[in-house]
């Protein structure tokens, strides 16, 4: 089997030790069933049913020897891994299987990591069940704005001032913003480092932000010098969302998605 990284990986019949390395992945193996079988996933995931016992560990700086010495027979981990150019997990050899699920940056991308993780666990008709019900519900987000005649434009802000970043084309969160009716207004490349003129000439009618780390993340964003004449900030269109629901990327950014549509177009989506 080919993992999503390209590389060729052992499967086995069955896994009852798994190693989570995102929260992404975590909630993908949770809905699927497998929430009991998870013996490590990161400080970050937010899975109230984690086994007592589970070990805990920084996904940016994790316990390499500590994992190992689990003896998993399951690791789902990201490119961030090997970003020294090896797998430390490596050294587990042929006990473990080790799959590589690079960050998608697509809505394709995330059916593509749900049915693979499906395949791999024998969890096929799972899969398509996760996928069929998100794009059921994308054909609803399409079906409720079919009639727009013009779409609002949004400026959503992943990151505050002084080092305001947005999302642009090429990433499942602008497909998101897309899908639900609205037109991102700041949609010029992927990852997107914003200045003051730049919202100012955009002027977005709607500010979205998931920012979920500053003190009043909205009253920051309406109080910004020079953007008064923003017309969302006129208007006090201006909301926050989810921060996991818009940042991992799995079937749950339909509950992401929910979100903005409801702050965008709240006469659309009740």
């Amino acid at each position: 089997m080919i993992d999503r990284e390209g590389n060729e990986i052992l499967v086995f019949d069955e896994y009852t030790r798994i190693v989570s390395y995102a929260p992404s992945l975590t909630e993908i193996l949770v809905d699927m069933g497998y929430g009991d079988k998870i013996i490590a996933m990161t400080l970050v995931d937010q899975w109230d049913g984690a086994e007592e016992g589970t070990m805990l560990f920084d996904m940016m700086n994790p316990d390499i020897e500590g994992i190992v010495a689990l003896e998993p027979d399951l690791i789902l981990t990201t490119n961030l891994t090997a970003a020294g150019g090896s797998n430390p997990f490596d050294v587990l050899g042929d006990s473990t299987t080790i799959a590589v699920i690079p960050t998608a940056n697509s809505l394709m991308g995330i059916y593509e990591d749900i049915t693979f993780i499906g395949e791999l666990l024998g969890e096929q008709e799972k899969a398509v069940e996760i996928v069929g019900d998100m794009q059921m519900s994308l054909v609803e987000f399409m079906q409720a704005t079919a009639g727009l005649e013009e779409a609002k434009t949004v400026y959503f802000e992943i990151s505050p001032s002084p080092y305001m970043y947005s999302t642009g084309k090429g990433t499942y969160l602008n497909e998101m913003i897309e899908m639900v009716g609205a037109q991102n207004a700041l949609s010029v490349s992927d990852w997107v480092a914003i200045t003051d003129e730049m919202v100012v000439e955009a002027n977005p009618d709607v500010i979205i932000t998931n920012v979920d780390y500053v003190d009043d993340p909205i009253g920051e964003i309406m109080s910004r010098n020079g953007w008064d004449s923003i017309t969302a900030i006129q208007n006090g269109d201006v909301y926050q969302v989810d921060k996991l629901r818009t940042s991992l990327s799995n079937h749950n950014v339909i509950l992401g998605m929910q979100e903005i549509a409801r702050v965008v177009y709240p006469d659309l989506y009740e």
